[in-house]
């Protein structure tokens, strides 16, 4: 470091020494720099010795962190992969068990012992599926979809009841692509029956406090707030924003207040039904910015320009848990003082609705009953649909004395029920041409009924109806007010049992759940719910061919063993599924190490001290202190010339 010259003569002894003070600090400075670069191995020590590349080691590493993380979550997404790929190995290993064990009881030279003790066996593999069902990795359940800390799978009503998740646990595997990681309970094993689904349009009606995002709109895609310019014929011309609304109501205050400041005689009015845009003097065209996006989702789109009041009705507001029940089916309510009963394998409960106010307290009321039901509003948000969370039982929905499941379109069987959707799908077996079956009466008379062209439950009520006129007999078929299926009243007088019979080699008495005799003296024969739902998945399957094996039915056998090989291949395809995940999974990681060790070299070009560098700038820096403090030793001495003026 240079040294400055000093006029020994004109200097003063302070000035001196101040100076040389200076000298000695910043070489004292800049070898402790030095000296701490070689200690540190760092090229800088704090970010002001170099800004700039202070700024590039400080987003390097927090690319590091990044990528450290990413690595940290590709590795537990490997191993549950992994866990689950191990677990559906032995899950199909034993379906496989489950499916021979099928096949050699479904013929008639096996003896009863033998199908008992395979029944036994069924029930083993039913306990270790359950078992594979609730494993863990760490404290993971794997099949418990999003709800990962509580098993999904227990032994109640009846059955299996699956109380997991069907969502999917998603990894951020990348800085932009989240993935699946897991696999619901519902998807291993079919845990999940077909949903109760409301036929009734139970849209609420239209009020000022309705949210627009509770909308669907004209397209059924929301309604999606922007500008709509007002231009009347004769030049009035004004602009709403309606992306300022966030309620109906809002959205008509919004109409009004600018069409009264632009001077129009245009106006909007909320009713129970839609908005009503009634123009003034003159015609109004409505145009729309944004691709015409609120025109579209509010039913304006090509609709010419309005001379008379016209009727926005097209919003259709979602039901939300909030909804009140008043609001219900666009304004007309419900009266949901009876309640319904619903019926899930052997338990039943009646769902006590007296003090519902709330969509969300019928959710409640069913959701919290115990009988492994979940109440849910349906994707379409215009209805409810229960979902049967027991693999094993069927699931009916019945009323409880009036018609409140019906007007709920959740009753699983009434008269607009397709013929098709019995039987789980596989509808009601028909001869054509000839009577389906018999109706004995209690007097002795007989009621011969051709479903002929019926395809609604509503056609087969007509059609034994109508047999009964026909007949001369004082028979009547209704729908069970308390539950169940088609009910049969018999004013007939007599002492035979009331019952209905086969002909014609029909299966349709089996399939309509009416083959059936009543109690003696009984007037009254009410058939099954066959519209019941089941989760008819691979228990259900496993716990029929238990029931079946035990006793002794031969076609139970046969159709069990039949729905559990179409099982065995989905499960198949889905293990293929997870393999395959699980090796992606693996090459990302391998790309997700290899970007970790390219970062950390460049963080070290920035960061990490070059030694040889560092050792010769020390040495410089030891150098020049030395000559500092030398030539400071020789200017600070005093001599005469000090006192001389």
């Amino acid at each position: 470091m240079a040294v400055s010259p000093i006029n020994l003569s004109r200097v003063s002894h302070n000035l001196r020494a101040e100076t040389l003070m200076r000298s000695v600090q910043r070489g004292s400075l800049e070898m402790f720099l030095q000296q701490n670069r070689l200690a540190t191995g760092r090229a800088f020590v704090s970010a002001s010795e170099d800004p700039v590349a202070a700024s590039q080691a400080l987003a390097l590493r927090e690319t590091i962190d990044r990528q450290a993380q990413i690595s940290e979550n590709i590795q537990h997404a490997s191993n549950v992969l992994n866990a689950t790929d191990s677990s559906l190995a032995e899950v199909a290993s034993l379906l496989n068990e489950a499916h021979a064990l099928a096949l050699q009881n479904a013929g008639s030279l096996v003896n009863d012992d033998e199908r008992q003790a395979s029944a036994t066996l069924v029930s083993e593999i039913i306990r270790q599926l359950v078992n594979v069902g609730n494993r863990q990795f760490g404290k993971f359940y794997l099949f418990a979809g999003r709800d990962t800390t509580h098993p999904p799978f227990r032994s109640d009503v009846g059955g299996v009841v699956y109380s997991g998740d069907t969502g999917d646990v998603l990894a951020r595997l990348s800085l932009l692509e989240d993935a699946p990681i897991n696999l619901p309970g519902n998807v291993l094993f079919g845990a999940v029956s077909a949903q109760v689904s409301s036929s009734v349009d139970l849209t609420p009606a239209l009020a000022a406090d309705t949210r627009l995002d509770t909308l669907r709109g004209a397209r059924d895609q929301g309604v999606h707030p922007g500008p709509l310019t007002f231009s009347e014929a004769g030049g009035t011309t004004f602009t709403v924003d309606l992306s300022l609304a966030d309620t109906v109501g809002d959205l008509v205050d919004l109409i009004n207040a600018a069409a009264t400041a632009a001077g129009s005689g245009l106006t909007a009015e909320l009713s129970a039904d839609g908005i009503t845009l009634t123009p003034g003097d003159a015609p109004v065209e409505v145009t729309g910015g944004d691709g015409d996006a609120m025109l579209r989702d509010l039913g304006l789109f090509g609709v010419s320009p309005i001379d008379a009041p016209h009727m926005l009705d097209q919003l259709n507001p979602r039901l939300t848990p909030t909804t009140a029940i008043a609001d219900l089916a666009r304004g007309g309510g419900l009266d949901l003082t009876d309640g319904f009963t619903i019926t899930n394998g052997d338990v039943s409960a009646a769902i006590d609705l007296s003090e519902a106010a709330s969509v969300q307290d019928i959710l409640n009321a069913v959701n919290t009953a115990g009988i492994g039901v979940r109440a849910r509003i349906n994707e379409a948000g215009d209805g409810l649909e229960l979902i049967n969370l027991v693999s094993g039982t069927l699931l009916s929905v019945g009323e409880n004395g009036g018609s409140v499941a019906a007007d709920l379109g959740i009753r699983t069987m009434d008269e607009r029920t397709t013929l098709s959707e019995l039987n789980f799908g596989n509808g009601v077996e028909q001869v054509e041409g000839s009577p389906d079956f018999r109706i004995n009466t209690r007097s002795g008379g007989a009621i011969d009924v051709d479903l002929d062209g019926a395809t609604t439950v509503s056609d087969v009520l007509m059609a034994i109806n109508d047999a009964a006129q026909l007949a001369a007999l004082d028979v009547r078929a209704t729908i069970s007010s308390s539950g169940g299926g088609i009910q049969i009243d018999d004013a007939t007088m007599g002492s035979n049992p009331l019952s209905v019979s086969r002909l014609n080699f029909s299966f349709a008495a089996d399939d309509l759940g009416l083959l059936k005799t009543a109690a003696a003296g009984e007037s009254t024969l009410i058939g099954d719910d066959v519209a019941a739902v089941r989760a008819d998945g691979v228990l259900t399957a496993l716990i029929d061919l238990e029931r079946s094996l035990r006793a002794e039915s031969i076609q139970g056998i046969n159709d069990a063993g039949e729905r559990l090989g179409p099982f065995i291949s989905e499960l198949n395809r889905v293990h293929g599924d997870v393999g395959a995940r699980a090796r992606a999974v693996e090459r990302r990681r391998s790309g997700v190490e290899d970007a970790v060790v390219a970062t950390r070299a460049f963080l070290s070009q920035v960061e990490d001290v070059d030694f040889a560098e560092a050792v010769t700038r020390f040495q410089q820096a030891q150098t020049s202190l030395q000559s500092i403090l030398l030539t400071g030793s020789r200017l600070l001495n005093v001599s005469l010339l000090d006192f001389l003026g």
